[in-house]
């Protein structure tokens, strides 16, 4: 495919490469000249080129700064679209600045208000704001575009995408009660004791003495109820601290776990909550993890979803991490980039794209319990709701969950029947056990 235009920025770069490479599968040849190609021409120009397949552009990608604004929001029929244009060109809007500006996450580098963990969330989002969250408008961009392109230039072979589910469970810590030392159980101990939580009490002292299973020790059924769908897992390899309650990964037990987890899975590193701004403290952690897989770790989901922009991702790249599942807003589930399909970061104030392809996240467990307080029924419509978009969208469907939140008693044990629900939602031919 040929690209006509009158600007040759990273940026635009950037966005060619998503949409022709990762999503499209055909490459590009971008001219800054007209000439007479016989390949397929698209125009992307300020200029109107009549009878020829073309898209209006608004200017952004040939910026290279950012400023405080927000696009206009207009529909086209029921599509929401940004960067409108009434030239007469093929698209209506500016498609490429449209898909830039959400994959950029440009509006995260203009002041916001942070919650308590220094976090943009989903109140503070565009898409938030005007009812889109739910709405993978990327997706649905790229679906037009495949749909014109193919109308303009029937001989295009173009890769298919395909509905996909990607399970991934984030292990804080695999065990409950065992392997914390004397101090921690016995402060858990006086702590149950003085909220008559006398059912804990009973249950910590019957795992300590090997005489029940540990409750956060659900990997066995895990392994069952996916069956032949790969899940990825996320280990914490920190020491213990406020918000990281994990196990020390100096400790033989925590060594044999890890080494046998990932013997068998995909595990990747699931930096603690200080790593996020501490590129030592995460390369300490990595090393840890690769320590004790004995392999090299490319891949990292974030404690708590801390991820601030870019800094986060340029650490990353530092690091050589290449893959990062942590792009999900923590207090609600949805789009937050506006696709469930991944892509390459760019870093905004440096104009240049990273060797870190984001996976996004769509939804996780404890965004739908505690952020949006949902019942487990209006949980399950919502995960049920997001697998018939994303299939619709032939997207990639990424979920979170994590392994102590399974075979529960309390507040937790209904969440079983919503993570069976949600893998037979997404492979309906398939027989799950009972919890």
């Amino acid at each position: 495919m040929v690209i006509v235009s009158d600007i040759s920025t990273p940026r635009l770069h950037y966005v060619l490469d998503y949409v022709f490479n990762m999503r499209l599968g055909i490459g590009y040849s971008l001219q800054t000249e007209q000439t007479d190609a016989a390949e397929p021409t698209i125009f992307y120009t300020t200029e109107l080129q009549t009878g020829k397949f073309s898209i209006p552009s608004s200017g952004l990608l040939s910026e290279s700064d950012v400023w405080q604004f927000v696009p206009d929001l207009k529909f086209d029929g029921n599509l929401p679209i940004i960067f409108s244009d009434n030239s007469g060109a093929t698209f209506k809007f500016d498609i490429f600045a449209a898909v830039f500006w959400m994959l950029s996450r440009y509006e995260e580098y203009l002041p916001f208000l942070p919650d308590a963990h220094g976090r943009f969330t989903a109140v503070e989002s565009f898409s938030g704001r005007n009812g889109l969250l739910e709405n993978p408008i990327v997706d649905r961009w790229i679906l037009l575009f495949r749909t014109k392109l193919q109308q303009f230039f029937p001989e295009l072979e173009l890769k298919s995408e395909v509905f996909e589910f990607q399970p991934t469970i984030d292990v804080d810590s695999p065990w409950s009660y065992r392997h914390k030392g004397i101090g921690r159980n016995v402060g858990g101990l006086l702590r149950d004791v003085l909220k008559f939580d006398f059912h804990s009490v009973l249950e910590r002292l019957l795992v300590l003495a090997h005489l029940k299973s540990d409750p956060f020790y659900t990997f066995d059924y895990i392994a069952e109820i996916h069956k032949d769908t790969p899940v990825k897992f996320f280990v914490l390899t920190a020491r213990h601290g406020r918000f990281d309650k994990s196990i020390n990964p100096k400790k033989r037990a925590f060594k044999h776990f890890l080494s046998k987890l990932a013997a068998k899975n995909d595990v990747g590193l699931h930096p603690s909550y200080a790593a996020s701004q501490n590129e030592q403290k995460f390369a300490s952690e990595l090393q840890d993890f690769q320590q004790i897989t004995n392999s090299e770790c490319h891949t990292s989901r974030q404690h708590f979803l801390r991820v601030v922009l870019p800094e986060y991702y340029c650490m990353l790249n530092n690091l050589k991490i290449s893959v990062d599942y942590s792009f999900g807003y923590a207090d609600n589930a949805g789009f937050r980039a506006g696709t469930s399909r991944p892509f390459k970061f760019y870093d905004l104030l440096n104009e240049q794209t990273l060797n870190v392809v984001i996976q996004p996240l769509i939804a996780m467990d404890v965004t739908l319990r505690n952020y949006m307080n949902l019942t487990p029924e209006q949980a399950t419509q919502k995960l049920n709701y997001y697998a018939d978009v994303i299939k619709q969208t032939n997207g990639l469907f990424t979920t979170l969950w994590h392994n102590q939140h399974f075979l529960q008693r309390g507040k937790w044990q209904p969440w079983d029947a919503v993570y069976l629900n949600l893998l037979s939602s997404v492979k309906p031919k398939e027989t799950f056990p009972k919890s």
